[in-house]
């Protein structure tokens, strides 16, 4: 075996990402939100980008884009998009708000008017406020609280009982079982029946084992279904409006609206930084050549403009990916969610001659406003099921819809089956097997037709 050093020459194909290719997938991936944090970190990088949230960022004026539009095949109607250009005042800040009063506020501003209390009564009740977890609830071993302040245990009981008497109604339980048994007690319309239940048989009731319980309280099963409908006005979270978490609000990335001609596309750029190249950076490399900092600034200066450019591919790629979402999905933009139709990734990315994950980062994170709602741009591509005896198809989510629709109208008396909507769709000439409907219906967070029985 000879073993040396040897001179080859191969021939290999391969992609390679440059950083100006990478840098357009990451901006066209990034959510609204994401894209922010971003240019303020490239502006907090870069020396020569100046960055402003007085004026949107508007790579494509409306003139330009207003030129292109969309032929459509239904109606001879058109889509049209614009950059949208906002208020230049407009400070998206002022649209998020907090919940500043929280639980532990809330109940010792109550405290607070309790004058019959003593003084060490009242630090009692701080430390039971304090000992609240999220759900109101309060996990404490009564014995050691008692050692702690030292007092009785019928001391601590009674401060307990003093907080349960607090708003909302239910704060200081136990439990679940315990929260409710305190909001039936307050409750006007006093029911015995409900109260046995909610104390021991929480399973049976969201079991629907009425027949059960009507049969060991010796009642009718309309008497359990009252007490049933009774039990489900309580609240079992009480304290879930008081929090010290700020509201997140969700920024629509495109707006459809409806026009005579066909529907106006809104590229939303209202919330994202302007970007800007100072020029006293290109006027410092004009006027001194030989400045030592020259290769310094023209490095970033060119790390700017790919910047401003990959930005730039963004609008216009989603505004382009949208109009086509728009132009196939038009049934849905004119009757909602009834009118949406199967549609892959694959037959937009062929449309507009771009490949599949190109189209999947477009519209990941994504949001449009249309005039049925705010919905991700990916709720578009669903698959469909074949029509009996027709080439169409008809989409999951229409046929997620249809389902609601038909047990929202239901007999309550006589709830459909799955077999029974399973035979519906079939006669509406949409074939369906029974498995399918009860994962749609699951999917819904809708109970079978036995749990939705009402006697």
């Amino acid at each position: 075996m000879q073993v040396g050093l040897e001179l080859s020459q191969k021939q290999t194909l391969k992609l390679s990402l440059t950083p100006e290719l990478q840098q357009s997938i990451n901006i066209l991936q990034f959510s609204t939100h994401e894209l922010i944090d971003f240019l303020n970190r490239q502006a907090n990088e870069n020396p020569v980008l100046e960055i402003s949230f007085k004026e949107p960022l508007a790579s494509l004026t409306e003139s330009s884009i207003r030129t292109q539009k969309i032929n459509s095949q239904i109606r001879g109607s058109a889509s049209i998009s614009k950059s949208f250009n906002g208020d230049k005042d407009y400070n998206p800040i002022n649209n998020y708000s907090i919940n500043t009063e929280t639980l532990e506020k809330h109940l010792l501003e109550q405290l607070s008017l309790l004058s019959t209390l003593k003084t060490f009564e009242k630090k009692i009740l701080q430390f039971l406020i304090g000992s609240l977890n999220d759900y109101g609830f309060l996990e404490l071993d009564v014995n050691w609280a008692a050692s702690h302040f030292f007092v009785s245990v019928e001391e601590i009981e009674n401060m307990i009982q003093v907080l349960q008497s607090l708003e909302p109604i239910g704060v200081g339980a136990k439990d679940l079982t315990d929260c409710l048994l305190i909001q039936l007690r307050e409750h006007e319309d006093h029911n015995g029946l409900a109260y046995k239940i909610v104390k021991k048989h929480l399973t049976d009731l969201a079991e629907k084992r009425f027949r059960k319980i009507a049969a060991l309280y010796q009642v009718t099963i309309q008497e359990v279904q009252e007490a049933s409908d009774l039990i489900r006005t309580l609240n079992p979270r009480p304290v879930s409006h008081f929090s010290n978490d700020m509201t997140h609000y969700i920024v629509p990335d495109v707006y459809v609206e409806k026009e005579k001609e066909g529907f106006l596309i809104t590229v939303n750029d209202s919330y994202t930084p302007k970007l800007a190249i100072n020029p006293y950076y290109n006027n410092q490399i004009a006027m001194n050549p030989v400045n030592p900092a020259k290769d310094y600034i023209k490095g970033h200066i060119n790390d700017a403009q790919l910047l401003l450019k990959g930005l730039e591919q963004r609008q216009m790629t989603l505004y382009k990916v949208t109009a086509s979402i728009v132009d196939e999905q038009q049934e849905f933009f004119m009757k909602g969610i009834t009118g949406l139709k199967p549609m892959t990734l694959k037959d937009i990315s062929e449309k507009l001659q771009l490949h599949e994950s190109t189209i999947s980062r477009a519209t990941s994170n994504k949001y449009i406003q249309t005039p049925h709602g705010l919905f991700k741009l990916r709720n578009f591509f669903t698959r469909g099921l074949n029509r009996v005896n027709s080439p169409a198809t008809e989409s999951t989510s229409t046929i997620k819809e249809k389902i609601k629709v038909l047990i929202a109208d239901e007999d309550k008396i006589k709830p459909f089956s799955d077999q029974k909507l399973c035979q519906i769709f079939e006669n509406e000439g949409t074939r369906i097997s029974r498995r399918t409907i009860a994962k749609y219906r699951e999917d819904l967070g809708i109970p079978g037709s036995s749990k939705r029985r009402r006697f």
